[in-house]
């Protein structure tokens, strides 16, 4: 976490060709719908308030689109909800996946979800920098918080 940024580091074990799926923070709103827009490798939800939820594919998503996905009568706080969610595969090979995104729910609609990138080494490390500039690293067999698993 830093600010109103999350990433999430997945290191996935599954047969080449499992799908994936990662989902951003639901928003919700009795007034209506909220607005959702999405791309290659990336979605967001707003609520007519400003309040958004984004899900930006940082490393081992590819060029898949995002999607929001929408519903009605689902969510405690609100009759209609969108969610941000990428979806993929695992990559052929039977080989380790990685997948980093950066996730982003903010009441503030001019926060930027662009700009942040990620980085994989030799040892499997991940090197994030966020959109502002601050940079983070997660190391291989270890959790955010430095603990080994």
């Amino acid at each position: 976490m830093h600010g109103p940024w999350e990433v999430r580091v997945h290191r996935v074990h599954a047969a080449a060709g499992t799908p994936v799926r990662e989902g951003g923070w639901a928003v919700a709103d009795d007034d209506g719908p909220p607005e959702g827009r999405s791309g290659p490798g990336w979605a967001v939800a707003r609520r007519a308030d400003g309040l958004t939820s984004a899900l930006v594919g940082l490393h081992g998503w590819g060029d898949g689109p995002g999607t929001v996905v929408s519903a009605a009568g689902t969510n405690a706080y609100g009759q209609h909800s969108a969610t941000p969610v990428l979806e993929g595969r695992t990559p052929p090979g039977g080989r380790e996946s990685l997948l980093v995104t950066l996730v982003l729910l903010s009441g503030d609609p001019d926060t930027p979800h662009t700009g942040a990138s990620a980085s994989v080494d030799a040892d499997g490390d991940v090197r994030i920098r966020f959109p502002d500039g601050t940079r983070e690293s997660v190391r291989r067999g270890e959790t955010p918080y430095g603990r080994p698993r």
